[in-house]
């Protein structure tokens, strides 16, 4: 039994990522100290499981794709996928008729829209040194029509406008729950949000994990940049 839960976001918090820089030193030695001290260490991210390759032998447990699956170190993933039948709703309402993006993500692959895949091609282009193609499927991206039917868990969406947003929250099904993005992302020029099934998130996705390792949230602590 550990003394507490500490649940850590990567991007912006652990790892300066937006200027391509992983954990410190410190705060290497930090996370080792506090499990040394009796805390379980977790990842608490919207990345797919196949983006925290590097933490596994680090880590307690982890809460992946926006708290749609949770993970126990050495254990099998807990998964709430997104049904078939609700992915094809929001291609054709996101996509078809609101002239919006979609990155689906799954365990250890995402798929991008020919929009959102461009802009992910423009980012991997500040590194010059690396094949762009060659590291965006090293990093698990690739192209919409290469889905094979694996589950989703979560699903990064954009759109031109809030009034275009604001429309997709009205309309969206029930059993799906959004959580927009725009205050954090919108810097971009634009309004974003993630898409899980209902009652999936970073917070629902703790609760879970700490009652699957037997522990209370009475001394869970959260860390993040937004």
């Amino acid at each position: 039994m550990f003394k507490g839960y500490l649940f850590f976001d990567i991007d912006g918090t652990l790892e300066d990522s937006y200027h391509g820089k992983g954990m410190s030193q410190r705060t290497l030695e930090a996370l080792g100290k506090a499990r040394e001290n009796g805390y379980a260490c977790i990842i608490s991210s919207g990345r797919g499981l196949g983006g925290l390759r590097s933490y596994m032998e680090l880590m307690d447990g982890f809460v992946f794709s926006d708290g749609a699956g949770i993970m126990i170190r050495g254990q099998e993933p807990e998964l709430n996928p997104i049904p078939m039948e609700l992915l094809k709703e929001l291609e054709e309402m996101v996509l078809g008729e609101m002239d919006g993006g979609m990155l689906m993500a799954g365990l250890y692959k995402a798929f991008a829209d020919p929009h959102e895949y461009q802009g992910m091609v423009e980012h991997a282009q500040r590194y010059p040194d690396r094949d762009v193609e060659e590291a965006l499927r090293a990093f698990g991206l690739f192209h919409f029509e290469e889905y094979g039917g694996e589950p989703v868990l979560e699903i990064d969406v954009s759109f031109p406008s809030e009034e275009v947003e604001q429309e997709f929250i009205r309309r969206k099904n029930p059993r799906l729950g959004y959580v927009s993005t725009s205050a954090s992302y919108g810097r971009a020029g634009r309004t974003a949000g993630e898409v899980t099934m209902q009652g999936m998130t970073k917070g629902t996705g703790a609760i879970r994990l700490v009652e699957r390792f037997g522990g209370t949230m009475e001394n869970t602590y959260a860390f993040g940049d937004s």
